[in-house]
């Protein structure tokens, strides 16, 4: 019976490895894709403000 305690505790644990691992590369993914688009915003805006200037 204990064995099965055991057993069953680390499948658990495992399992929210994996999920927490899941859950912090899609963070990181969505939060790079937020930086390429806030670099391509400020590019374009400052790309837009040097052409109204000349």
């Amino acid at each position: 019976m204990m064995h099965l305690i055991l057993v069953i505790a680390i499948v658990i644990i495992l399992a929210a490895s994996c999920l927490l691992t899941f859950t912090l590369c899609r963070v990181a993914t969505r939060r790079d894709m937020l930086e390429a688009r806030w670099r391509e915003e400020s590019a374009g805006s400052v790309s837009e403000e040097s052409h109204e200037s000349a």
